[in-house]
């Protein structure tokens, strides 16, 4: 992508969890607010992304962002028992709640985490072969086990959210698990040079999943009656890459993955 001259906009102080309308040469486009910031915007960026109006966040001296039109069609199989829909909600959600950590905007326990710069998009694949099943099957075969703690499958992390609530739909329990999972920044400082260990590790460790920067693919299942027995329904969603929380760590200039050697 090439950056062209900056323009300088200003949020105005909407509250968390509202959202701004800017107008520019570029476009129109809307950006969460949670008090005013000023946003410096590459027209020549945004035009290149004509068909993507409706923008998470604004590039901040001329980065790369994330845009709508980044979250990638269902190209997998059904193997995860998932719908079309659930499968959208989840790499929605996951992106939604990536996207304010790369900009800036996920809350902590002081404020709001700093910006994870290089935060990308995930994609959903429930393809991928692990020995002779797919990750779909598995995933789906995992949360109807009924037993947490859910032991991920190898080479995967995985979270988890039991709902006891049976009223609740499919779409409700993955919809609050991903939302609960998100919400555990709020628990825990996320300043530069926060490692994923203690706190983090024991409070927040579903939140690093959800916004590690090595995750490039997710995939997740949601039980229907299989656990009515027990009386929960579970969401699972397992995730491309293990985090070690001994080696993760989010800086301010990215969530940066250094892994151990064995």
């Amino acid at each position: 992508m090439i950056f062209c001259d900056r323009q300088e906009f200003q949020s105005a102080a909407v509250g968390w969890g509202g959202s701004i309308s800017l107008l520019s040469s570029a476009g129109h486009y809307t950006i969460p607010s949670a008090g005013e910031r000023k946003y410096f915007v590459s027209a020549c960026s945004i035009l290149e992304g004509t068909n993507f109006k409706n923008l998470i966040s604004l590039p901040i001296q001329r980065r790369i962002l994330l845009i709508a039109g980044d979250i990638p069609e269902r190209t997998c199989t059904a193997e995860d028992g998932m719908s079309n829909d659930l499968q959208a909600i989840a790499v929605d959600m996951h992106n939604y709640y990536r996207r304010l950590v790369g900009s800036g905007w996920a809350p902590d326990k002081s404020g709001y985490a700093s910006p994870a710069t290089k935060m990308t998009a995930v994609e959903y694949d429930c393809d991928t072969k692990v020995g002779q099943d797919s990750i779909g099957k598995l995933t789906k075969e995992l949360a109807a086990t009924c037993a947490p703690p859910y032991q991920p499958t190898q080479g995967y992390s995985r979270n988890y959210h039991v709902e006891k609530d049976l009223t609740k739909s499919r779409t409700e329990v993955l919809k609050e698990a991903i939302r609960k999972w998100a919400e555990q920044s709020k628990l825990v400082d996320l300043d530069n040079g926060v490692l994923f260990d203690g706190d983090v590790e024991t409070y927040a460790a579903s939140f690093a999943n959800v916004v590690s920067e090595q995750t490039t693919k997710i995939v997740c299942g949601v039980t229907e009656n299989e656990c009515q027995k027990q009386g929960f329904r579970v969401a699972v969603c397992q995730y491309d890459k293990y985090v070690s929380f001994r080696s993760e760590m989010i800086s301010r200039e990215l969530v940066r993955v250094i892994w151990m050697l064995c």
